[in-house]
């Protein structure tokens, strides 16, 4: 019986655990590409701040940030304002990439620092 009961306790606790996970994962799923795109550029402005990027590198991030909003811009005029989920999609990959290069160039400067 006790066996028991404490099995149950941490499935229970397994559980709760789990829960924050995937609260926050749903979160993330309903940014809108706008969303993304400003809080990309606002890490790029803080980390600039935080001197973990150099001006340079903050100057190419904010230009591939803006080239990619610009992207946006075009796809839409070409379909009456809207984006075609293809579209969604690709802009989506440019965001990621662009996310990437944010984290590459944080981790150089730790490893560059130690």
């Amino acid at each position: 019986m006790m066996r028991q009961l404490v099995i149950a306790m941490l499935l229970v606790f397994a559980v709760l655990q789990v829960a924050p996970q995937s609260s926050e994962a749903r979160t993330r799923a309903k940014l809108t590409i706008t969303q993304r795109h400003e809080i990309l550029i606002a890490k790029i402005n803080r980390m600039q701040k935080a001197n973990e990027l150099t001006v340079k590198e903050a100057t190419n991030l904010r230009d591939d940030a803006n080239d990619i909003w610009e992207k946006v811009s075009r796809m839409k005029s070409k379909n009456g304002g809207k984006l075609s989920y293809k579209n969604i999609d690709e802009i989506e990959k440019d965001l990621n990439r662009l996310s990437t290069s944010i984290h590459k160039k944080a981790l150089e400067k730790r490893v560059e620092d130690d």
